[in-house]
């Protein structure tokens, strides 16, 4: 397609000359990471880059590496890399964090698939079992750590998962496969891409998983026993088209569909069933002017879900315009705004005022090729969210009336970062960053009775933006014999926390009409942390890596369990390690993984409430892959995944992840 190669071509010379084209997805990364020698990605500064040039600490995972993990989901293939600190909770609820406990519906990391944020406005988190996405689309997975609000938004304060599907431009291609295992495990996927002509592409997929639930955790039983049982179902429906209307204009849209029903565990450690209905749909035009290179676009996401303890609607609408530029050869300039809308009736009980959130936002980038080997990116945003209720509470219930829920935030973020190539080789990236996580609906603007009337609990309209602010020092290098080495220092500090009630009330009459549990800001921790990794490809074709974290976890929060459930410095491990060696011998493969986590001491909420810190021993993973290519389209695979856990390992408060196995029927046509 004309306009395919003409990104390509853009791309490639902006990339060259330190930045590069705006559209993400619309990358040829097969070609441009063959021609560069490296990978490369849009996904840090919102320019194109090769991985060496980025101004981040950043993982790019690539299709050929999604598919010789021994996983079924992307919180498992997360799991391997350093700084990512993953938690099973169960076999749909693997919560991901980046640098820090991976605490149930985490609201930390911003989570993209082809540049829509998927994660959740009900409580602003990733709802990893509702993707609609599968496995076999994917072109590659780019984990960005650290703060990043300054290029997309609240809420990106740990890092940006960016999820980059198949783009047809580049090759039709059309992959289904099937698979079935222990434990009831029945995984159906269809996923295909094709150009019809110089100026048409799309793409579709379609998947099916169903599962049996993990068996509970001995240690919490009782409360488990209170969860709805649920066993994991999930059914996903995706379609994309792009539309060259001229050689330099082109249009694309996009719908999704999630039906999922999982269990799942909750910011103040219990469980509760959750039932999904989600659908978006996306629209947008791409240009290529004389202003630079343009994108303007809008989506709507319409969130239904049903939890154990009551339902939420949200439907969000975002609106967005970026225009990347070169003043100079040397400048690569991102200029970029934003307005966002959501709106929920009252949840969990109805009838109490629909609460709507407006956001609007202003953005820039700015990066400089100040030499042949100083690289330096400044980024900053202004965000305003205006929050609103169009009827009161229940005042006999309630201690907040309709005015309190008029509330304004203004936060501005930033990133900074200088990239060092020194002469003895490498990159070398100094980092700063300051981001912002605001309240999310259901812990501003949630209402709901407890005991018959006889008390509540509340979302808290004077809840404080949560500000993580960022130190790093980073260095990535290949080495002769074709080793990567990559490393980096930070220092991560989050103020005023954001968290849900704890065990007490809050509030007591006459401040409130009846006893309350009150959602609120619990205080301040932070992490200093140290990761390193190396890996390669021996001369004998065998693939081989392995990297170490280590985190130090401060708090200086509310006491737990009285006025807060959360305890970072606890429930971090401090020491996680990951390796894996695999090879190829004509159309067999084998791949092995080694994931060790260290102890912890996780929160528990008893059936009766009350807190506790449960020792949970360190664990040692160890998963298996063996790939045989029948043909040149098709493939078997048989997956060992987690065979030292037995029946069940105690890794959280709520299930215990269990060795399963699986075959998998893959053609490829």
């Amino acid at each position: 397609m004309k306009s395919s190669l003409l990104k390509i071509s853009l791309a490639a010379g902006l990339a060259l000359a330190g930045g590069q084209s705006a559209f993400g997805q619309a990358l040829d990364y097969d070609s441009l990471s063959e021609l560069f020698g490296e990978p490369v990605t849009a996904g840090a500064t919102g320019a194109p880059q090769r991985a060496s040039d980025v101004p981040a600490t950043m993982i790019i995972i690539s299709r050929d590496e999604i598919g010789r993990f021994p996983e079924y989901d992307i919180p498992g293939i997360l799991r391997h890399y350093a700084g990512m600190n993953v938690t099973r909770y169960a076999v749909g609820d693997g919560q991901a964090s980046i640098r820090g406990a991976a605490i149930g519906h985490s609201p930390r990391l911003l989570v993209l698939i082809d540049g829509r944020e998927v994660y959740l406005d009900t409580y602003g988190y990733t709802a990893w079992g509702a993707l609609p996405v599968q496995l076999e689309e994917i072109q590659q997975i780019e984990i960005v750590k650290g703060p990043q609000s300054a290029l997309y938004g609240f809420n990106a304060v740990s890092g940006v998962v960016n999820i980059i599907t198949r783009n047809p431009e580049h090759g039709d291609y059309a992959v289904a496969s099937a698979a079935a295992g222990t434990d009831d495990f029945a995984d159906l996927t269809f996923v295909a891409g094709r150009s019809f002509g110089e100026r048409l592409s799309a793409r579709v997929s379609f998947g099916r998983t169903e599962s049996d639930e993990f068996d509970p955790n001995p240690i919490n039983a009782e409360a488990v026993t209170l969860a709805e049982t649920l066993d994991f179902t999930r059914e996903t429906a995706a379609a994309s088209a792009t539309f060259a209307l001229t050689d330099k204009v082109s249009v694309f849209g996009e719908a999704t569909y999630v039906d999922a029903e999982m269990l799942e565990a909750t910011s103040i450690y219990s469980l509760t069933a959750a039932i999904y209905d989600l659908t978006s749909v996306r629209a947008g035009v791409e240009a290529n002017t004389g202003l630079g290179l343009i994108e303007a676009s809008a989506f709507r996401n319409k969130v239904e879900i049903e939890y154990s303890f009551g339902p939420i609607e949200v439907e969000s609408t975002v609106l967005r315009v970026q225009d990347l530029f070169k003043p100079s050869p040397r400048d690569t300039v991102r200029l970029s705004a934003e307005y966002r809308r959501g709106e929920a009736p009252s949840f969990p009980a109805p009838g109490q005022g629909e609460l709507t959130s407006d956001a609007y936002a202003i953005a820039a980038m700015w990066s400089r090729k100040v030499s042949d080997s100083v690289d330096v990116t400044l980024a900053a945003r202004y965000d305003v969210l205006d929050w609103s209720r169009d009827d009161s509470p229940d005042p006999t219930l309630f201690p907040f009336s309709q005015d309190d829920y008029s509330t304004s935030y203004e936060e501005v973020s930033y990133n900074a970062a200088l990239t060092w190539r020194p002469q003895f080789g490498g990159s070398v990236r100094l980092l700063a960053a300051r981001g912002i996580q605001a309240p999310a609906f259901f812990d501003f603007g949630a209402v709901a009775p407890l005991f018959g009337g006889s008390a509540a609990y509340a979302g808290n309209p004077n809840l404080k933006t949560s500000v993580v602010t960022n130190y790093e020092l980073g260095y990535d290098r290949t080495l002769d014999n074709n080793v990567r080495l990559r490393g980096a220092v930070f220092y991560t500090e989050t103020t005023d926390v954001r968290g849900g009630f704890g065990q007490t009330f809050a509030l007591l009459p006459p401040a409130a009409p009846v006893p309350t549990a009150l959602f609120d800001n619990r205080g301040d921790t932070a992490v200093f942390g140290v990761e390193a990794g190396l890996e390669g490809v021996t001369e004998a074709g065998t693939r081989w890596a392995v990297n170490y974290t280590y985190q130090s976890t401060e708090d200086d929060l509310q006491p737990f369990a009285v006025q807060t459930w959360l305890n970072f410095e606890e429930a971090t491990p401090e020491h996680l390690v990951n390796a894996n060696l695999g090879h190829d011998w004509g159309k067999l493969s084998a791949d092995v993984f080694a994931n060790y986590v260290s102890d912890i001491r996780t929160p528990l909420q008893s059936a009766a409430a009350s807190g506790y810190l449960v020792e949970v021993d360190g664990s040692l993973s160890i998963s298996a892959k063996v790939g045989y290519a029948v043909t040149d389209a098709v493939r078997v695979d048989v997956t060992g995944q987690n065979v030292t856990y037995g029946d069940g390992e105690t890794t959280n408060f709520a299930y215990q992840p269990e060795s399963r196995l699986w075959v998998k029927l893959t053609a490829a046509f």
